[in-house]
C-alpha cells in the first residue's frame, strides 16, 4: 500500500492578498470635466441630454494600473449605427504603477445632425468590453 507510506499536505494562509490590476472603478456620462490640476472629475453627471447640450462626455476611472493598456470608446446613435469610434487610445505606455487613471472620449452633438433619441456607448479596455452606458437625448423645450 503506496498511501501509508506516503503522503502530502500543504497548508497556506496569505498574509497579503493583492487586488488584480486594472480595475474599472466607475464609468460615467456628464456634461464637464473638472480639471483641478490633479485627476479629471465628472461634473453633471445624468443620462439625460438635450439637443442644446454639444457635447456628452464619456468618463472612466481605472485604479491599480501596472501595465499598458488601451482604451476604446465606441459611440452608438439612436438608429444602432456607429456614430464615432475612437480606435485605441494607449494608456501607461511605460508600464509604471499608477494608483488611479482617469480618462475620457467626447461626443460632440452638432445641431444639424438628428441627435434625439436613445444613445449608447461601449467601452473597451485591451479589446475587451468594460462597460455601456445609455443615454438620451430629448428636443430642447421652449417655455
Amino acid at each position: 500500500m503506496l498511501s501509508s507510506f506516503f503522503g502530502s499536505c500543504i497548508t497556506l494562509r496569505p498574509k497579503h492578498i493583492f487586488p488584480p490590476d486594472n480595475q474599472v472603478e466607475g464609468i460615467h456620462l456628464c456634461k464637464g470635466m473638472e480639471d483641478s490640476g490633479d485627476l479629471l472629475k465628472p461634473v453633471d453627471i445624468q443620462s439625460d441630454f438635450t439637443s442644446k447640450d454639444d457635447h456628452i462626455n464619456c468618463f472612466i476611472k481605472l485604479k491599480d494600473v501596472s501595465i499598458k493598456i488601451r482604451l476604446r470608446w465606441k459611440w452608438y446613435s439612436p438608429d444602432k449605427k456607429m456614430f464615432r469610434d475612437t480606435g485605441d487610445i494607449i494608456v501607461n505606455q511605460n508600464e509604471e504603477y499608477l494608483g488611479v487613471v482617469t480618462a475620457y472620449d467626447m461626443l460632440q452633438l452638432t445641431p444639424e445632425s438628428k441627435n434625439e433619441g436613445q444613445w449608447t456607448v461601449v467601452v473597451f479596455m485591451n479589446d475587451k468590453f468594460i462597460g455601456r452606458k445609455t443615454f438620451q437625448v430629448r428636443p430642447l423645450k421652449l417655455s
